[in-house]
């Protein structure tokens, strides 16, 4: 998994190579307890992190319609960008942003917010170092592309996996008692990286959901496919204890454990001894020097996005399960969840400079 956008990034130089301007704001506004902002000057992307205040969110956002997140992580494309100004879209909505100057964000010449500079950091322009995707004949062949990793929520066959490992996929299959089967997307929430899919296949058992989040040093076991087949066909498990009740960011959708997650294990379950589901396996910090440090989705933030589109769960477990039964309800409950897309379209997803794809090695 790469790096995560804006936050990695930020203090991490790199020498002897082209350089692009990356800075990092922390931005003041009466409706958010956490706004930053980073500005890829290269890409001419706006990465936003923000959390509204509790009351602002219980008495204003969560009265809208829909289901609008607490704290979310949206990334903007930059429209217009000079050395003290840029112009970046959220919705339909065309926000000046005088960066380099008083730090203003206005909309319709009326102030938002202000942003004051907090650091900057210098990056390869990867687009420059990269050639340019070759033409080839076949462009349009689909082929598998890379892999992640999902669970049965229900006997009707629908399959909780994240979004990221689905993203961009012509077709999706699952691997299920021997053979693989196609399944369709239902819904997707791409700012907390979930999607729900359906299979036609009938499994033999299913996860439930906890009804609680994961508590600070709760035991916790990571199911999946780390590195795709390559290693082995066989589900792996890896065990270990929430060290976070956030993620990056301060972002309180996720939490932090220090049970191994690798690219593969994208959309796996994580779960605690009762059998029941605590969290989405979805990231892992890579840096020189970190190690252990890796991310999971919370349950609550599964059960919301799930409630919004029409899906329930089982009741939990209350109590707790062997190991041989935990076992094997790992091994039935959870699949081999495989992207396939054109060859045209992997080339480009790979030459971009940010993606979270499991793509095979041998697209690399």
């Amino acid at each position: 998994m790469k790096k995560l956008l804006g936050i990695v990034v930020l203090g991490l130089l790199w020498g002897n190579t082209a350089l692009s301007e990356v800075i990092k704001f922390e931005c003041d506004n009466p409706k958010f307890q956490i706004q930053e902002m980073t500005l890829d000057k290269n890409l001419k992307k706006l990465v936003s992190v923000f959390k509204y205040k509790d009351e602002f969110y219980n008495d204003v956002v969560k009265k809208r319609p829909g289901n609008t997140p607490q704290m979310s992580n949206p990334v903007f494309k930059v429209s217009y960008l000079d050395d003290n100004k840029l112009k970046y879209k959220a919705g339909s909505y065309e926000f000046d942003f005088n960066y380099n100057t008083d730090g203003k964000v206005l909309l319709n010449n009326q102030l938002m917010h202000t942003c004051v500079k907090k650091s900057f950091a210098a990056k390869p322009k990867e687009e420059e170092k990269k050639e340019k995707p070759k033409a080839s004949p076949d462009d349009d062949k689909i082929v598998p592309a890379g892999s992640g990793s999902g669970f049965f929520v229900s006997k009707d066959g629908h399959v909780i996996t994240n979004y990221h490992v689905i993203e961009g996929c012509d077709i999706n299959k699952l691997s299920f008692k021997g053979s693989q089967t196609e399944v369709k997307v239902l819904a997707v929430d791409k700012v907390n990286d979930i999607a729900i899919l359906k299979a036609s296949a009938k499994p033999d058992v299913i996860f439930p959901v906890s009804n609680e989040d994961v508590s600070l040093l709760e035991d916790v076991i990571v199911a999946g496919y780390p590195l795709g087949k390559q290693i082995s066909s066989a589900i792996k498990t890896h065990k270990g204890v929430v060290t976070a009740l956030a993620g990056a960011g301060d972002n309180y959708s996720f939490f932090q454990t220090d049970a191994a997650i690798n690219q593969g294990n994208s959309g796996g379950p994580i779960i605690n001894q009762k059998g029941n589901v605590v969290g989405i396996a979805v990231a892992t910090w890579v840096e020189e020097g970190v190690q252990g440090v890796h991310f999971g989705i919370k349950s609550s933030t599964l059960k919301t996005f799930a409630s919004a589109n029409g899906l329930s769960f089982e009741s939990p477990n209350y109590r707790e399960l062997s190991n041989k039964d935990l076992g094997k309800l790992i091994t039935k409950g959870t699949v081999y969840v495989e992207c396939h897309m054109t060859v045209a379209k992997i080339k480009k997803m790979i030459a971009q400079a940010e993606n979270r794809k499991a793509f095979f090695k041998e697209h690399k």
